[in-house]
């Protein structure tokens, strides 16, 4: 899916929807872009931050991870990547 796209289904699906479905979704488009190298994967999503945990064997994984929430998002100010990589 282009990342126009995803972004547009993020707004859209966005209205009206809880944090924690908004979550969901952001999880599931990681899932996709990473090809689930993300093991573990847990979003946590607020109004002002958006907070991602699980781990990694790789640091190429964490930032692929990173930045799927990014251009998802247009740029969140506030992400917290809490991957851990091992």
């Amino acid at each position: 899916m282009p990342l126009y796209e995803s972004r547009t289904e993020l707004r859209r699906f966005g209205l009206g929807k809880s944090h924690k479905e908004l979550a969901q979704f952001i999880e599931g488009h990681i899932n996709r872009v990473a090809s689930g190298r993300i093991r573990d994967l847990h979003v946590v999503y607020s109004d002002d931050q958006i907070i991602l945990q699980g781990r990694s064997r790789t640091y190429h994984a964490k930032q692929v991870a990173h930045q799927a929430v990014l251009d998802l998002t247009d740029g969140h100010p506030l992400l917290a990547n809490q991957i851990v990589v091992s």
